[in-house]
C-alpha cells in the first residue's frame, strides 16, 4: 500500500439484480461491511412495499403469544428467498400451520408452568411452616359448610381483624407471607375480596398433601418430577413440530425482511429487476463481486463514475497499524478529499507524547497488557498498546520501574534532576509539530489548486513564526520576522489589487495568528510538566511506602500507589494528548468537511450451528440477463 496522506472517496457502484433476489443481494452486500446505499434512478419506479408492514403486524401478534415456544437459538433464512411479499406470505403460512398444530401443546405447557409456580409457592410455605399436626390434605375437600383458602401475600402485609367465624394461621416465608383460613364460604369469599385489594392472591391447595411436613414435601417433589417429565415430552413434541413446519427457516426469513425494511427505504424496481446503487469502500473491485459470487445471487455489478449530484463519502484507507489513530481525526469530523488524513503521522506523534508524560517500564507494561486484553471489547483501547510500549521506552530512558528509580539505571536522565531540560524538549517538539501542521496546510492548498494564495499569506506567516522563534538564539532572526511581515502585507496588498485599506486588517490578522502560534507553542510545555508531575508522584509513593517501616506495608502502599497513578494519570495524560493533537496540531490544517462513510449494517447472523457460516448460499441459477 502506497503512503498517502489523502483519504480516498468511496466508489459509486450500481447493481442490477433479479427482483426475486433483491433481499439476498442487499443482505450479501451488507455483510461485506463495505457498502452505503444511496438511491439514484431517473427512470425506474421506487420500491414500495406497503403490504409487508401490515403482514408483519400479524407476525408481531403471533410473537406476543408464542415467542417463548419458538427456537431461541440461531435461525437459518431460506436459501431462495424470492420476492419479499411471497417470502413473507410463505413464512406466515408456516407460522400459522405451526400454531394450529402446537396450540394444544402450548396451552398444556402454560398450565404446567403455572402449576410449577404454585408448587414453588407451596414449597416456600411448607419450609417456613415446619412440622405441623395439621393435615393439609383434608382442606381441599372441605365443604359445603366450610371453605378453605390459602392466600399468598406481599411481605409484611398488615391485616385487619379477621371475622370471628374464620380460623386462620399466618406463615412468614422468605419472600412471601401466607395466610391459611377456614370458615363459612360467604365469610371466606368476602375475605378474599378484601385481600385482593391488598395484592393478595388465592392459591389452590392440591389434594395430594399429607399430614406432616416431610410427607407433604415428598408429595410435592413427586408432583414436580411428574410435571418436569411431562414438560420434557411436550418439548419433544414442539421440537418435532418445529422441524415439520420449517419454523427456523420461516423465522429467519421474517427477521431478514424486518432488517430489510428497517435499513432500505426505497430502491428502483421494475417487474423483473431491481436497481441497487450506492457507495462502497471496496476500492479494488474484489470484495463485493466475490461476496455476490459466493451467495450465487443473480446480479450484475459495475463501478461507473458517480452522478454529478452526489457527494461521495470519504474512506480512511490506512494499514492496520494506523487504523486505531483514525479516532483522532473522527473527533473533528471526516477529512475531505482535499484535506490530509493525519492517522499515519499520529502513529509516531501520539505515543511519543504519551510515553514522555507517563514514562515507567512497569506501568507502561500494565497499559500494554490492558490494551491487548480489552481492545476487542473496547476498540478505542487499542491505543493503549502503542502508548504502553512508548511508556516502557521512556521508562528505560528515565530509569523508572513501578515508580522506583533504584531498580533500573536511567539511560538518559531522571526527570526531577534536570527539570528545565525536561520542559524544553517538548517545547522543541511542539515547534516541529506546528511547523508540520503549517506545511500540511500548504500541501492541502496545492491539492485545492490554491498554492499561490498560500504562498502569498500563509507561507509569510510561517517565516514570521520561524523568525520570532529564532530570537531565542540570535537577534538577527528579527530580520526573518520582519521579512515575513513585509511578505504577508505584500501578499495581502496583491490580493486586494493595490487597495491600501486592506493593510490594516491584514496587520491585525497577522498579529492574531502569530500570537496564536506562540500560545500554541507554549502549550506543549505541559508535556514536560506532566512528565515532572508523574516523576514527583512516583517519588511521593515510594517515600510513603518506605515510611511504613514494614515489608508488607511497603508492598501494599507501593501497589496502591501504582494503581492510583495508572488510573488517574493514565486518564489525565490521555486527555492532554488528545487536547494537544486536536487543538494545537489539527487546527492548522484539518477542517473535517468530508462526509463520513456509513456502511449498511448487516442483519444478525442467525444460522444453524452446523451450517457453513461464510455466506448465504443458493443453488446455481442464470444471471439477470438470462431471466
Amino acid at each position: 500500500m502506497s503512503f498517502s496522506l489523502r483519504p480516498q472517496p468511496a466508489r459509486w457502484f450500481e447493481l442490477l439484480t433479479a427482483r426475486e433476489d433483491l433481499t439476498l443481494a442487499v443482505e450479501t452486500l451488507a455483510r461485506t461491511g463495505a457498502v452505503e446505499l444511496e438511491t439514484h434512478s431517473e427512470t425506474a419506479t421506487p420500491l414500495v412495499l406497503p403490504d409487508l408492514r401490515g403482514r408483519l403486524e400479524e407476525y408481531n401478534r403471533l410473537a406476543q403469544h408464542y415467542h417463548r415456544y419458538w427456537p431461541q437459538g440461531e435461525l437459518r433464512p431460506s436459501d431462495l428467498p424470492g420476492r419479499p411479499v411471497d417470502t413473507l406470505n410463505n413464512a406466515l403460512l408456516h407460522l400459522y400451520a405451526w400454531r394450529d398444530a402446537a396450540d394444544a401443546v402450548v396451552r398444556r405447557s402454560e398450565a404446567l408452568r403455572g402449576e410449577l409456580y404454585e408448587l414453588e409457592m407451596l414449597r416456600e410455605m411448607l419450609l417456613a411452616q415446619g412440622n405441623t399436626p395439621l393435615n393439609l390434605g383434608l382442606l381441599p375437600g372441605s365443604g359445603p359448610a366450610l371453605a378453605a383458602r390459602l392466600f399468598v401475600l406481599p411481605p409484611r402485609t398488615r391485616l385487619t381483624q379477621l371475622p370471628a367465624a374464620i380460623l386462620s394461621t399466618t406463615v412468614h416465608g422468605k419472600v412471601h407471607d401466607f395466610l391459611l383460613v377456614v370458615g363459612p364460604p360467604a365469610e371466606v369469599e368476602r375475605l378474599e375480596q378484601e385481600l385482593t385489594l391488598l395484592k393478595g392472591r388465592p392459591m389452590q391447595l392440591p389434594p395430594w398433601l399429607e399430614r406432616g411436613h416431610a410427607a407433604s414435601l415428598a408429595a410435592l417433589n413427586r408432583r414436580a418430577d411428574a410435571i418436569h417429565a411431562e414438560q420434557q415430552a411436550l418439548q419433544t413434541q414442539l421440537a418435532a413440530l418445529e422441524q415439520q413446519h420449517g419454523l427456523r427457516e420461516a423465522l429467519g426469513d421474517i427477521a431478514r425482511l424486518e432488517w430489510f425494511l428497517t435499513h432500505v427505504e426505497a430502491l428502483p424496481v421494475s417487474e423483473t429487476f431491481a436497481w441497487v446503487t450506492g457507495w462502497t469502500s471496496d476500492l479494488d473491485d474484489s470484495t463485493l463481486q466475490q461476496a455476490l459470487t459466493r451467495a450465487r445471487a443473480r446480479a450484475l455489478l459495475r463501478f461507473p463514475d458517480p452522478p454529478r449530484d452526489k457527494t461521495p463519502p470519504m474512506v480512511f484507507h490506512n494499514p492496520w497499524w494506523a487504523q486505531p489513530f483514525e479516532l483522532f481525526a473522527r473527533l473533528l469530523g471526516t477529512p475531505a478529499k482535499d484535506e490530509a488524513d493525519p492517522s499515519r503521522l499520529l502513529v509516531l506523534i501520539v505515543p511519543l507524547m504519551f510515553g514522555y508524560m507517563f514514562g515507567d517500564v512497569g506501568q507502561g507494561f500494565v497499559l500494554f497488557l490492558a490494551g491487548l486484553l480489552l481492545s476487542r471489547r473496547f476498540p478505542a483501547l487499542r491505543l493503549l498498546v502503542p502508548g504502553g510500549l512508548a511508556s516502557m521506552l521512556f521508562g528505560v530512558l528515565f530509569g523508572s520501574v513501578f515508580s522506583r528509580e533504584d531498580i533500573l539505571p536511567a539511560l538518559w536522565l531522571h526527570p526531577l534532576d534536570q527539570p528545565l531540560l525536561v520542559l524544553g524538549i517538548p517545547l522543541l517538539g511542539g515547534v516541529l509539530l506546528l511547523l508540520l501542521g503549517l506545511l500540511l496546510n500548504g500541501i492541502e492548498a496545492w491539492w485545492r489548486s490554491e498554492l499561490r494564495w498560500w504562498l502569498e499569506l500563509d507561507a509569510a506567516l510561517l517565516l514570521t513564526y520561524l523568525g520570532l522563534l529564532g530570537l531565542l538564539l540570535t537577534p538577527y532572526a528579527s530580520l526573518g520576522a520582519m521579512a515575513g511581515l513585509l511578505w504577508y502585507l505584500g501578499g495581502r496588498l496583491h490580493q486586494a489589487r493595490g487597495d491600501l485599506r486592506a493593510l490594516g486588517g491584514a496587520t491585525g490578522r497577522l498579529l492574531e495568528y502569530t500570537m496564536q502560534l506562540i500560545v500554541n507553542t507554549l502549550s506543549f510545555t505541559r508535556v514536560g510538566a506532566f512528565c515532572l508531575a508523574h516523576a514527583g508522584l512516583s517519588v511521593a509513593v515510594v517515600g510513603l511506602a518506605e515510611a511504613g517501616h514494614h515489608p508488607l506495608l511497603y508492598a501494599l502502599i507501593l501497589l496502591l500507589g501504582n494503581v492510583v497513578i495508572i488510573i488517574l494519570e493514565g486518564l489525565v495524560v490521555s486527555i492532554q494528548v488528545t487536547r494537544l493533537v486536536l487543538f494545537e496540531f489539527f487546527i492548522r490544517f484539518l477542517r473535517g468537511e468530508g462526509r463520513r462513510f456509513r456502511p449498511l449494517p448487516a442483519p444478525p447472523r442467525r444460522i444453524d450451528k452446523n451450517e457453513d457460516t461464510s455466506m448465504p448460499k443458493r443453488e446455481e441459477r442464470h444471471g439477470p440477463q438470462d431471466s
